[in-house]
């Protein structure tokens, strides 16, 4: 797995060597704000993308772990989109007595609902609801019991800012909160938490800066550039571990974004004794299938037709 890693992160370089400079299509636009698709935390936006690959690797307690993701999103409506994803994972435990764990997770089905966006304010609100059902995937890497996550998101823009303080307007904020839950029957205890998990993302979006607020000569590809910190927290809520089994990551990093693809690196930077001591590597291949094929992502089971979500 880390040969693969590998291979992924130099085919993210190759394709950002020869991505055409086209001028910058949204994967979700509010108003003037553009949102770039997050490496870690989810996006409030319903969309025709596929995320090719997201690899990872890091050194836990418990081992190294290596995983490579995929997701397929769909819009169904103009508001409302379907997602389906799932991860490779090898798991090298620390002890070298105990063997090497490579397989499949569990997949997650997700439905994602935009119910309100101000233009004028660059803001979204999204809700969704994820569910990973259990049994599924190579054992001792997938969850036996199925977990059901209902989720708010949103995403807000500075740009109604006032002109003073133009340097700030290009940040974008974006957020989610979800409490997941076990769904089955298991004597285990463990199986049976619940978990609060929430993210924050703030972005600078170069190309809202050239665009919006002054355009300072930034050349490209550097003028496509965003970047990005992203924080992670989970919190156990019920079981053994309520309220003292909390972990969480910091992901500094940058991202990159044109017509057809989205890139994104960033570190993984433990925030306490539990996800470890070491920092770990994450990066993103994440395609926007309707700039790619608009006549074959604008279909949908609804009446009427979608018209490009980077308009």
């Amino acid at each position: 797995m880390h040969g693969l890693f590998f291979r992924t992160t130099v085919l993210v370089f190759l394709i950002s060597l020869v991505a055409w400079p086209g001028a910058l299509w949204a994967h979700g636009v509010v108003g003037q704000r553009f949102f770039p698709a997050g490496i870690v935390v989810d996006d409030p936006f319903p969309a025709d993308e596929l995320t090719l690959a997201s690899p990872s690797t890091i050194k836990t307690p418990n081992g190294r772990e290596t995983a490579v993701g995929f997701e397929v999103q769909k819009r169904l409506s103009p508001n409302l989109g379907l997602a389906i994803g799932d991860e490779y994972a090898s798991i090298k435990p620390e002890d070298p007595a105990n063997p090497t764990l490579k397989g499949f997770s569990n997949p997650e089905f997700s439905l994602i609902y935009s119910m309100f966006e101000s233009p004028d304010h660059e803001y979204i609100a999204s809700t969704a609801i994820h569910v990973s059902p259990g049994g599924i995937g190579k054992e001792g890497i997938r969850e036996e019991m199925s977990h059901v996550e209902p989720a708010l998101m949103f995403g807000k823009g500075l740009g109604d800012l006032p002109d003073s303080f133009g340097f700030l307007r290009p940040i974008g904020i974006v957020g989610q909160a979800g409490v997941e839950v076990p769904w089955g029957h298991s004597d285990n205890p463990d199986d049976l938490t619940g978990t609060l998990h929430y993210g924050l993302v703030v972005e600078y979006s170069i190309p809202y800066l050239q665009s919006f607020v002054k355009d300072v000569g930034i050349p490209w590809p550097f003028n496509k550039m965003f970047p990005i910190v992203e924080l992670t927290y989970s919190e156990p809520i019920s079981g053994p571990d309520a309220h003292h089994g909390a972990t969480g990551y910091l992901n500094p990093g940058i991202v990159w974004a044109g017509k057809y693809i989205e890139l994104g690196l960033e570190a993984q930077i433990p925030l306490n004794d539990r996800t470890g001591q070491s920092t770990g590597v994450i990066g993103l291949v994440h395609l926007f299938l309707d700039n790619i094929a608009p006549s074959v992502f604008s279909w949908t089971p609804f009446p009427g037709t979608l018209g490009s979500a980077r308009q």
